[in-house]
């Protein structure tokens, strides 16, 4: 299946943004690389949190968000129909759990999900599709609960939120040591932030719902652009060390033949399709959040890292 005929199929609101807008063609000795499926989507990392606080901006790609999933049912039904099959999976950080909750020290899946009708319908849109649910950092405490899980495999494709190589200094790692001290710290700033967001609405100098919050890009203004491959290998070159390694070791395993790793957690869209001289490909599918709107499509012939225009 191609990606711009069977999947985008003339909707412009989709934009191939890696590989200078082409797809990349999965080499032939590989294929099929799917074994239960016709067509792969993993949806990164969303971050979605309560609708009216100053701490949200996945509001802002929110509307996007619901149009891209009807674009998914649609695709779905269609390929229904002649017995093909599209899998959907959600990386991880679905929900942004490390910030305070309405009732308690941290949100809830319940209460973000509830905090706008289109949060509702979003969750209700991906599980009448059947979704694949894995958990991140953000959303740990989802480990717990049927349907979500650490990672997956499609056929020769691999799939994991993508924390696993961080170290405890980052504190973007649960299994890391002084994860729940790096926590603990970080929920604090965010109450101290929610605090004077609240003294601010009182003082008139930002709205009741206007976002506000460190260190977060606000989403506001949509970003499309597909950074550099300096960029990632200067802030996350680790991430593409570690999964090059592992996927390395495991192509040494008899009953491994893991071709392509798909990962989210940096928020960074990149492709590396030469890795360990061309017999890998690493995936970084970017992020559904501060202004981005990044999602991974793979067929048996070919891959892409695209994003959907507001």
């Amino acid at each position: 299946m191609k990606i711009k005929k069977d999947f985008i199929k003339g909707n412009k609101k989709i934009k191939i943004i890696s590989n200078g807008g082409k797809p990349f063609p999965i080499p032939d000795s590989w294929q099929p690389v799917l074994s239960k499926c016709d067509m792969l989507v993993i949806i990164p990392d969303m971050h979605m949190y309560i609708y009216n606080s100053h701490l949200d901006n996945f509001k802002y790609g929110a509307d996007a968000m619901l149009k891209f999933l009807n674009h998914l049912s649609t695709l779905k039904e269609e390929m229904e129909l002649v017995d093909q099959t599209l899998r959907i999976y959600q990386l991880g950080d679905l929900y942004e759990q490390r910030f305070p909750g309405l009732h308690g020290p941290n949100a809830t899946a319940i209460e973000i999900r509830m905090s706008h009708p289109d949060y509702d319908q979003i969750i209700n849109s991906m599980n009448l599709m059947r979704t694949h649910f894995l958990y991140g950092n953000h959303d740990f405490e989802l480990r717990h609960f049927p349907g979500f899980r650490f990672a997956a495999l499609e056929g020769k494709v691999y799939i994991e939120h993508g924390f696993t190589p961080d170290s405890w200094q980052d504190f973007s790692n649960p299994i890391a040591s002084l994860w729940e001290v790096g926590q603990f710290m970080f929920l604090t700033i965010r109450e101290i932030n929610d605090f004077f967001a609240n003294l601010l609405v009182a003082a008139d100098v930002i709205q009741k719902d206007e976002f506000y919050s460190w260190g977060v890009p606000s989403g506001k203004d949509p970003v499309y652009k597909y950074p550099s491959e300096k960029d990632y290998l200067k802030d996350y070159g680790h991430c593409l060390k570690y999964y090059s390694e592992r996927m390395k070791k495991n192509s040494e395993l008899k009953n491994n033949d893991t071709k392509i790793t798909v990962i989210g957690h940096t928020h960074h869209p990149y492709i590396k399709t030469n890795v360990n001289n061309g017999k890998h490909i690493f995936i970084d599918a970017g992020a559904w959040t501060s202004g981005r709107s990044d999602f991974v499509v793979i067929t048996n012939e070919e891959l892409a890292i695209c994003c959907y225009k507001r």
